[in-house]
């Protein structure tokens, strides 16, 4: 990254899994955020790549969204692959 204000690729990654898994379960970011007690500002910065998930929020998220916490990091590693190639 050449600009500390830059969203690392990581984030930017678990932002697109998160999103794509809430799309599928057909979740708006309220829903989940009522489900995860995750608050929806939060799940919103998650999903924009701008801030990064302590192991309990991926739990609460992966609960509400009916989905193992593996399946999240699953999808990141998808999503982290497909930007770096």
């Amino acid at each position: 990254m050449t600009n500390p204000s830059d969203k690392s690729i990581e984030l930017l990654a678990f932002g697109r899994a998160l999103r794509k898994i809430r799309k599928e379960k057909r979740f708006t970011q309220d829903e989940l955020s009522l489900y995860s007690r995750v608050d929806r500002s939060y799940i919103s910065e998650l999903e924009n790549g701008e801030k990064a998930p302590t192991l309990l929020t991926i739990t609460a998220l992966a609960r509400a969204l009916h989905v193992k916490p593996s399946g999240l990091i699953e999808g990141y590693e998808r999503e982290l692959e497909e930007v770096q190639y």
